[in-house]
């Protein structure tokens, strides 16, 4: 049986949803380092772009907060 309409819907909503999530939570991670470092390169914040886990978003968010030097926050992306 084929997906209702109102089911492609929900599930294209959903996903939405979920973009904007992990969207959010990559903005926050360079918010902070922006607050606390002024400049961020460009290899940093491409690798907080990849990431779309919000649980590693959540962590990196963190680390960004506490982090002594973006060397040191850069070493959590690996």
């Amino acid at each position: 049986m084929a997906p209702s309409v109102l089911d492609v819907l929900i599930a294209e909503a959903e996903a939405k949803g979920e973009v904007k999530v992990v969207k959010n939570g990559q903005d926050m991670v360079l918010a902070v380092l922006r607050k606390r470092f002024t400049r961020i390169p460009n290899k940093i914040q491409a690798a907080i772009r990849e990431r779309s886990d919000t649980v590693a978003l959540k962590s990196l968010n963190i680390h960004a907060a506490t982090c002594q030097t973006l060397d040191e926050f850069a070493e959590a992306l690996n």
